[in-house]
């Protein structure tokens, strides 16, 4: 069959690396050249292909908007090729070259199709022909090379700079400025979150709350209950050094801090990673407002939701074989509006200011940790025996892991969730429980007495009920 030497339908294609703009200028200069480049070869440009901050040479970025479109449509018949200002802005990896030489050779040879064509203002190559595919795979070897070497230069120099406490990103962490410091504001939310973690709320929630004050993240994507765990999880937070989502280190084994700082000390950051480590056992969090503080009087066993029907449930002690007596029920609407009322009451109270407690002393912390890496270092110059280091080294461990709870344990002090009455029919769920673990070292329910009709109580019984509270408070 003879070959249809109609007018080519050439697709102008334009792409740049690393620009946070909308649309990088440099697109723009490209297709000034790309367009009459099209025009002066007797083609007609079909639309625009556009990659925008996307590499060409990292194998795991696809180029979703412009490359695999364009290709997509040309096997489909939409374009008989494609024009860039450069063979590198189309190529940087082999194996994209190879998808193209198939497809040009699958339309040309089977299917009969106009000869495909790849224009350049260099040049114009038949990626049909063997030599032009020899020609074409020389070129984009030598860019994938050159590529290779910068990142290899590049990464050496961000990596030198790491090491000094100097940290550059195109991306800045969701609390900083693009050029590193803190933003004030996003600082802000990111000392909330915190602070609501310590307090038993969950990423997931944080980020619900997020979504629905309209934060997102750093690049202004959605926020997920994932995007805050990074978040507080990044050794940068903490005002440590991370490259290549590893912590640097010094040649004592010791974090390097940041020099634009963090927003919490390392203990901190410490007790927070703990918290938010990932638990695929975990259960999901209870529908019940009271479940985690409820107590049974006879057992001490904890109070679970009971669904009896769409609109009423009780709450109940376990069962025996959960570890409960099975012998107090209570009201779950009335309790809940029991406890309710008490936590409007304290919220509505004016409260004095108290003395904030004493911070536990870091220096010793940090003592404890210097002479474990002296200790090492020693070991490993053969100047102190492992006999006398490693013992040394197990208690000071002991010693800094005694610390470290301390410090753990008067952040958990810190946590503020604490809400005025106005504010509560708005609160999500989870944090009107955290509130309420706040407020209640325990509720306990004693078991009903009295007049039964149909195995429920007649009456809601308020007298059952007593309120643990953390600090003193009388309703």
């Amino acid at each position: 069959m003879k070959q249809d030497n109609s007018t080519p339908r050439v697709s102008p294609y334009a792409r740049i690396s690393d620009t946070d703009e909308e649309r990088a200028p440099g697109l723009d200069r490209q297709f000034r050249t790309v367009l009459p480049l099209i025009e002066t070869r007797g083609g007609v440009a079909t639309r625009e292909y556009i990659d925008n901050d996307k590499s060409a040479y990292k194998p795991e970025v696809i180029r979703d908007e412009g490359f695999e479109p364009w290709l997509q449509d040309f096997i489909a018949g939409h374009n008989d090729g494609i024009a860039g200002w450069d063979l590198d802005r189309i190529f940087r990896q082999p194996a994209d070259l190879e998808r193209v030489i198939k497809a040009y050779c699958d339309a040309y040879f089977k299917q009969k199709r106009p000869k495909p064509v790849l224009w350049l203002p260099s040049m114009s190559i038949d990626l049909t022909d063997e030599d032009g595919q020899m020609i074409a795979r020389m070129l984009v070897n030598i860019a994938n090379h050159s590529s290779a070497k910068t990142v290899k230069r590049v990464t050496n120099f961000y990596r030198d700079e790491a090491l000094k406490g100097n940290v550059f990103s195109n991306y800045p962490a969701f609390y900083r400025n693009q050029d590193g410091s803190i933003n004030e504001n996003k600082a802000t939310i990111t000392h909330r979150a915190i602070a609501d973690v310590f307090a038993g709320i969950r990423p997931t929630a944080i980020a619900e709350e997020w979504r629905e004050k309209g934060i997102t993240t750093a690049r202004g994507g959605r926020v997920t209950g994932e995007t805050v765990r990074r978040i507080l999880i990044a050794p940068g937070i903490a005002g440590l050094v991370e490259y290549k989502k590893e912590l640097q280190r010094d040649t004592e084994g010791q974090p390097i801090k940041r020099k634009d700082g963090g927003l919490i000390d390392v203990p901190t950051w410490e007790v927070l990673c703990e918290l938010l480590k990932p638990k695929p056992d975990r259960r999901r969090p209870t529908k019940a407002l009271l479940s985690p503080v409820l107590r049974c009087s006879l057992c001490g066993a904890r109070l679970v939701r009971v669904r009896r029907s769409d609109r009423y449930f009780t709450y109940n002690c376990q069962s025996k074989d959960a570890g409960g007596c099975a012998g107090v029920g209570i009201s779950g609407p009335r309790l809940d509006q029991q406890i309710t009322a008490l936590v409007l009451a304290y919220l509505d109270q004016p409260i004095e200011p108290t003395e904030p407690e004493a911070t536990p002393d870091t220096s010793r912390l940090d003592e404890v940790t210097a002479k474990i890496a002296e200790l090492m270092t020693a070991y490993r110059a053969g100047e102190m025996s492992g006999s006398i280091v490693f013992p040394s080294i197990k208690e000071l461990e002991d010693e800094q892991k005694k610390l470290r709870s301390q410090m753990a344990q008067q952040v958990r002090k810190m946590k503020q969730v604490m809400s005025v009455a106005e504010e509560w029919p708005t609160l999500a769920f989870e944090r009107k429980q955290a509130i309420i673990r706040e407020l209640f070292e325990a509720i306990v329910i004693a078991p009903a007495v009295g007049v039964r009709e149909k195995g429920r109580q007649m009456t809601y019984n308020e007298g059952r009920v007593t309120p643990v509270w953390r600090q003193p408070f009388s309703s």
